[in-house]
């Protein structure tokens, strides 16, 4: 187990860096410029090159790219270009709220689609099976944006159960966290029913059965284990993704989040900003990886 860990972290720094290529060239390559847009349509030319040199747009793109490595790897993401404030302070501000909701919408996500795919597997064919198909295909179809939308206006403005909108309690976190949960409950259901069910076609499943065990029993110690790999991909990949569907989410129910603080600044051309807000969402994504990788090694003992 040493071992895997070891090679799935050397794994990750070629992935990084290059992620890190990719977000510093993609923001190049949005249109505008940002110290066009910072000194307004009154400035003179001399004034938007002096801008451009003081913020070292002026560079080449090689030294650029080599200035944000170095000092990401110490820690320092920069300076915003649009509030002065230090990139990395304005993101740990920020991102501890983005994985309460993600964490949030997880937690939700596990809670009813490992219940529902077991339910489908066990009664496969039966009214509980066919449910389970409907809601994974609704959950797959509504939007994040969406289904916040329905809810915000039902479950908050006409029955009045949950505030609308904030981030001070735990009361403003339920219709965020289930809008943005909705869609892995969908794809949790339909992984876990189909291994599920596969699994209990096993041998080992028949002979432990033949023992005389509860299906209970046979269940939930012989054949859910190895039946949660699948499920476990889509939960460990569904969390990284979160962090850029949050921001739909965030944007709804006005969660001072990282995804909502990205949409700012990509309309202000704040390179610091968003090289920085995307390379956290980046190595969130592939650390929610490599811990699937090292949950395939606690559940089935081969992949060790």
């Amino acid at each position: 187990m040493t071992r895997l860990v070891a090679r799935r972290v050397l794994r990750t720094v070629p992935v990084l860096l290059g992620v890190s290529m990719l977000i510093f060239l993609s923001i190049r390559l949005i249109p505008g410029d940002p110290a066009l847009i910072l000194a307004g349509d009154r400035a003179t030319g001399e004034m938007i090159e002096q801008l451009r040199t003081d913020l070292g747009l002026n560079r080449p793109l090689s030294t650029q790219y080599a200035i944000f490595v170095t000092r990401a790897l110490a820690g320092d993401l920069g300076v915003s270009i649009r509030t002065e404030q230090p990139v990395t302070m304005e993101l740990m501000r920020r991102y501890p709220l983005t994985l309460l909701l993600a964490g949030a919408a997880m937690l939700f996500s596990v809670a009813v689609g490992l219940p529902l795919g077991i339910l489908a597997a066990v009664h496969r064919g039966r009214w509980i099976d066919k449910t389970s198909v409907i809601v994974a295909l609704l959950g797959v179809s509504a939007p994040t944006f969406l289904v916040g939308i329905i809810l915000q206006l039902y479950v908050a403005v006409r029955l009045g159960w949950l505030p609308v909108t904030g981030s001070t309690g735990w009361q403003h976190l339920l219709l965020p966290a289930i809008s943005l949960g909705i869609f892995p409950v969908a794809n949790i259901t339909r992984l876990l029913r189909g291994s599920l069910a596969d699994v209990l076609g096993e041998d080992y499943v028949r002979t432990a059965r033949a023992k005389g065990l509860p299906e209970s029993l046979v269940i939930l110690r012989h054949a859910l284990k190895p039946a949660l790999i699948p499920a476990v991909t889509i939960v460990g990949l569904q969390f990284g993704s979160m962090l850029g569907a949050s921001v739909f989410a965030e944007a709804v129910f006005a969660w001072p989040g990282l995804g909502r603080y990205l949409v700012q600044a990509i309309g202000y051309r704040d390179y610091p900003v968003v090289q920085g807000a995307v390379l956290m969402m980046a190595l969130t994504y592939v650390a929610a990886n490599a811990t699937v990788d090292l949950a395939y090694g606690w559940l089935d003992p081969r992949i060790r």
